[in-house]
């Protein structure tokens, strides 16, 4: 097939003319806009069918346009021709359809892709029901199911998609009560008109976006406010949730999407605990539960990075909370609000007061002191060794004081700050800093032993080594910080790239799905099990990381959980919409459209042992590796129903070439039969000796014929189920030889042998019976395509320890090419069409040759006559002794027979 990457050809332009419902004028709509361009001299082929070309007025047009058809098998759209004719513009509607069994893609989009991709413009029809993401809801509007879907990602490759509309009234007339009533339509209407809005609004965001890009370009680059979009600021403050329920309602009220967005800075990353990070990702689970889009930024402020997605979503409005401070308090410091209103530049800003009042900003401020790193220390143990620390150091530094210079001594005192700060967090470090200026007060400024100064120029001092301190604490927690969610998103990025190549080398289900459960415990540290369906449909856990003995009850309310979820194809336990209080999380394995199975997580304990919680960049790599393994999964599923739809088209062909080969075959000598045992029955008087033996003959003649093609016919089944075995013993190829020519002898005619096999040839080890057919089966086709009073040769030699049979004819030869393909099942030369056969013969010969180890090969006589040589390279065994003479005693018995056989 061509294919327009590979030929230089452009793309195929695609326009998609859309309706409400039946009836609505999409397919007059693609009529008319064809039939100008057929006027203009442009190529048009049309592929109109379906309820909508039955209204009268669409076949009046059809019958004024006289466009030509397209190709068609059975109903469906004969792409392969089509692409042939070439033409420049191809008409198709009810683009949903899907084709019969016979067509070689399963929908007609798919037949429109394929001629997208070989240049070929397309005009296309398509109801708004049968968009994937609007099926369902279509569905519920109408009252009956919509089977057949387009999916999303193609309706959006459409260059161009023009709305085809019609008064309600129109539309009824037109397609009937029966499909859709007057409301039902309106609602349908409705999610046209908002659907094609959606697109332009993504346009907008494409043009947009490039122009931001392109700087060169004159005039705002945006946000432009066609469309309303709401975006919420999330915090982790308990005013979120409101705020959250606001910006739904404030959508609601305005009938389009909203996102909610969190921004982590380093400032919020180091000041804030354990529980507001915990937290913000349950404000951001609750605004997906309540319809929104959410996103998770990294950046330096909040405010330029909620601006800055704000632009490049093309937001028109942000609604933010605002804790309530005193007057005092507002004046010191600027809020996120104040700070997204002064940066706004055309985006409305909308403040919604926290109800919360000033406790929030003291829980918040009490909140900042907290270590965000307390692992391996409990508060009162770093505040402990802090103190030791700084003890030990003035014991060492009041020794050495003498040596030591006052200004050395105080930046010694840096040290414990640094440690507190990159091991226990912003408050420990400023307690280092508050001690170590008492400490270096109390003991090294005069007058020592007391906090008293004497001199006044050291409470400056005092002030910049705090600063100095504070600022050091900050910075090495933030590095440390930084350091931290670095190695985290390293060690779920290496996660994923080692998960992704493992995937790429599994063999099959079971090694994918070890992989998936080793990975997962290993970078969240949880038992995981996945189930899936077998052959009766029933979901069974086929793989565990931990082997453990499941309690009946938890077994039961587990397997309970794991249907519902596979059914309903959503996730449910802790952290999900559904069942939150399970101590487990259940996620489908699925694609888009199909269900693999159900991937259970048991969340680790906490260490106040509560149940556990993943974070949102632990449920990130979660849903990666579940949509890894369900990709691969289905990559498997498929290959196996491509091998078995390979398997089965396979054994249809060979049923058919079976039986077009065999029924042939079988009537020739079948009639043959019949007819001369006829003739004795009904005639037997009539006939002398001589005449009864001919037809005895005859008869002998067909069912040996028989014999042959059944055996051909046993030998290639035996051969095919992979059931033949070889029964290997000692074998004298002159024996070989002599049994097989016994075999044909009747066949030879008038045909001379011209054998050539040395006495002391070396025996071979294999199976005789299927040795002695191989052999017969070459010489029958010597006989059948040699002329009589032709010679036939057969010569066998050993060498390097192989031996070779040549089998010789005076045939017409191989034409060229056919030197390879003569060994195919049912390949019949093109010189055989005046000799009977079915092509087994020689593909048998292939097949026991190649149980044997050896190797087949024919080619054109080269003596200068015409004819072919067929020949067989057999592995010679190495003999031990003993086996050298019960070979020599095998040779002498078959001597001894022989010398009977001519004795009488």
């Amino acid at each position: 097939m061509r294919q327009a990457e590979e030929s230089g050809m452009r793309r195929g332009r695609l326009t998609l003319f859309m309706g409400a419902a039946p009836g609505s004028g999409k397919t007059q709509a693609m009529l008319r806009a064809a039939i100008r361009e057929a006027e203009s001299g442009i190529s048009v082929r049309c592929s109109v069918s379906g309820a909508e070309a039955h209204y009268p007025d669409t076949l009046a047009l059809l019958q004024e346009a006289s466009l030509p058809a397209a190709p068609e098998i059975g109903g469906d759209l004969d792409t392969e021709r089509l692409l042939e004719s070439n033409p420049r513009l191809v008409i198709v509607d009810r683009l949903e359809a899907r084709n019969s069994v016979r067509s070689v893609r399963a929908k007609r989009y798919m037949d429109v892709e394929t001629l997208l991709h070989n240049g070929i413009d397309v005009y296309a029809a398509l109801n708004i029901g049968h968009v994937e993401s609007l099926n369902a809801l279509a569905g519920r509007i109408m009252g009956r199911e919509l089977r057949e879907t387009v999916p999303d990602a193609f309706v959006e490759q459409a260059d161009v998609l023009r709305i085809a509309d019609a008064p309600p009234d129109e539309i009824l007339r037109r397609s009937g009560s029966r499909t859709v009533d007057e409301g039902a339509l309106s609602a349908l209407r409705e999610m046209l008109f908002r659907f094609a809005a959606e697109r332009m609004d993504s346009r907008l965001d494409e043009y947009l976006n490039n122009r931001r890009g392109d700087s060169s370009g004159g005039g705002s680059v945006g946000p432009w406010p066609v469309a309303e979009k709401v975006m919420v600021a999330v915090g982790s403050g308990p005013s979120t949730e409101e705020l959250l329920r606001i910006g739904r309602r404030t959508a609601a009220a305005l009938k389009t999407g909203w996102i909610a967005v969190h921004v982590r800075t380093p400032e919020k990353a180091l000041n804030a605990g354990a529980r507001k990070q915990n937290d913000a990702e349950r404000h951001l689970r609750l605004a997906q539960e309540l319809g929104a889009e959410t996103f998770m930024l990294d950046g330096r402020r909040a405010e330029e990075e909620l601006l800055r997605f704000a632009e490049r979503q093309n937001i028109r409005q942000i609604i933010v909370g605002e804790t309530l401070r005193s007057r005092f308090g507002a004046r010191l410091r600027e809020t996120l609000a104040e700070k997204l209103i002064r940066g706004s530049r055309g985006i409305h800003i909308r403040v919604v007061p926290s109800e919360a009042g000033t406790a929030i900003v003291r829980s918040e401020r009490k909140e900042r002191t907290e270590a965000p790193y307390q692992a391996g220390f409990q508060r009162g143990f770093v505040y402990a060794s802090i103190t030791l620390l700084t003890a030990a150091l003035t014991l060492i530094l009041h020794r050495y004081a003498a040596v030591l210079e006052i200004v050395n001594v105080a930046l010694i005192y840096l040290f414990p700050v640094l440690l507190s700060a990159v091991y226990g967090g912003l408050g420990p470090s400023l307690y280092a800093a508050v001690l170590g200026m008492l400490t270096f007060d109390f003991f090294f400024i005069e007058p020592q032993l007391s906090f008293t100064v004497a001199d006044l120029r050291y409470l400056i001092s005092f002030a910049v080594y705090l600063c100095v301190a504070g600022l050091t604490a900050t910075l090495a927690g933030r590095l440390k910080q930084r350091a931290r969610e670095a190695h985290q998103r390293e060690a779920h990025t290496a996660s994923l790239y080692a998960f992704s190549r493992q995937i790429g080398n599994v063999a099959d289900v079971s090694s994918l799905l070890n992989g998936v459960t080793r990975q997962l415990t290993q970078t969240i540290g949880a038992e995981t099990s996945v189930y899936m369906p077998d052959e009766s449909g029933a979901l069974r856990r086929v793989h565990a990381s931990a082997q453990t003995a499941e309690e009946g009850e938890r077994a039961r309310e587990e397997e309970v959980v794991v249907r519902m979820v596979y059914e309903d194809g959503e996730e449910a336990g802790r952290g999900s919409k559904t069942l939150r209080e399970l101590p487990g999380l259940y996620m489908p394995l699925r694609t888009e459209d199909r269900i693999y199975g159900v991937l259970a997580v048991r969340l680790p304990k906490r260490e106040d042992g509560s149940d556990g919680r993943l974070s949102r960049e632990q449920r990130r790599l979660l849903q990666a590796l579940c949509d890894l393994a369900a990709a691969a999964i289905a990559r498997f599923k498929l290959a196996e129903e491509a091998k078995l739809a390979h398997l089965t088209a396979e054994s249809e062909r060979l049923r058919t070439a079976i039986l077009d080969s065999v029924s042939h075959e079988l009537r020739t000598p079948l009639a043959t039969i019949i007819g001369s045992a006829t003739g004795l029955i009904e005639n037997d008087e009539l006939f002398s000796p001589t005449d009864r033996m001919e037809l005895l003959e005859t008869i002998r003649g067909g069912a040996m014929r028989m014999n042959r093609l059944v055996q051909n016919l046993l030998g290639m089944v035996r051969l095919e189920s992979g059931m033949l075995t070889l029964r290997r013993e000692w074998c004298d190829v002159q024996d070989l030889v002599g049994v097989s020519i016994a075999q044909i002898r009747d066949l030879l005619g008038r045909r001379k042998l011209n054998i050539s096999i040395p006495d002391d040839l070396p025996m071979l080890r294999g199976d005789e019976v299927l040795l002695e057919q191989m052999i017969g089966n070459i010489l029958g086709n010597a006989i059948k395509y040699g002329p009589e009073d032709s010679e036939i040769g057969i010569a066998a030699e050993a060498d390097e320890g192989r031996l070779t049979l040549k089998i010789s004819d005076e045939g017409p030869g191989l034409t060229p090419g056919e030197e390879g393909r003569i060994f195919e099942k049912f390949y019949r030369s093109g010189a055989a069409q005046h000799v009977s056969g079915t092509g087994l013969g020689l593909a048998i010969c292939k097949g026991v040759v190649d149980l044997h180890g050896g190797d087949i090969a024919a080619e054109s006589r080269r003596d200068g006559r015409t004819g072919t040589i067929v020949t067989v390279s057999l592995p010679l065994p190495e003999e031990s002794s003993a086996q050298a003479e019960r070979r020599q005693a095998s040779l002498e018995e078959n001597d001894e027979e022989r010398g009977e056989r001519d004795d009488e």
